[in-house]
This record gives structure tokens, C-alpha cells and sequence, in this order.
């Protein structure tokens, strides 16, 4: 899969490497709309993947669907509270 990241992406220190780590291991990932502020060319539903990195460290990360067969990471960071509980649910399809 292609990944592509946003300049603001990396705003809050995630290495590509463990958003990638994420994406590919978290198993399930969550569909959430756009918010109404988006900017234009981003208003596609959001894919929110969350996971542990390859230390353990519970992560959000959002994306949106690139055509064909990839992504485009424009949010990763640490896990936020409004995130535990969806992050405990997909905690079962998690692949290591």
C-alpha cells in the first residue's frame, strides 16, 4: 500500500514508521466523517486507525483513501482519551 503523509502530520513527533507500524497491524480501523471545516480535496470520510507502535505506544492515526490503493496520513500523535474506548475495542484484531 501506498502512503503518502501531510506536512501536518508529523506535527506531534510519530515517526512514518510507526504510523506505518500502526496501519498495518491495528487490524481494524474506524470511518468518521469529515469535520465541516476541512479544506477543499479533503473532505472524504476519515479512517482512523489505532494502535500500538512497535514500542507499545497506543497511537491515533487518521488518514484518507487515495485512488488507487492508498493513503494519505494527515493526523498521527499519541492516543487521546476520546479515543480509549474504540482503542480497547479493536485491541482483539490487532496482528503483531
Amino acid at each position: 500500500m501506498r502512503i503518502v503523509w501531510t506536512a501536518t502530520a508529523a506535527k506531534h513527533g510519530v515517526s512514518e514508521d510507526s504510523v506505518r507500524y500502526v496501519i498495518e497491524h491495528c487490524g481494524l480501523y474506524y470511518k468518521q466523517p469529515a469535520p465541516s471545516h476541512s479544506p477543499a480535496g479533503l473532505n472524504a470520510p476519515r479512517l482512523v486507525y489505532l494502535g500500538d507502535d512497535e514500542a507499545g505506544i497506543p497511537l491515533e492515526v487518521m488518514a484518507v483513501e487515495l485512488e488507487p490503493d492508498g493513503l494519505l496520513v494527515i493526523h498521527a500523535m499519541p492516543l487521546r482519551e476520546k479515543y480509549r474506548t474504540q482503542y480497547e475495542a479493536a485491541k482483539k484484531w490487532r496482528t503483531s
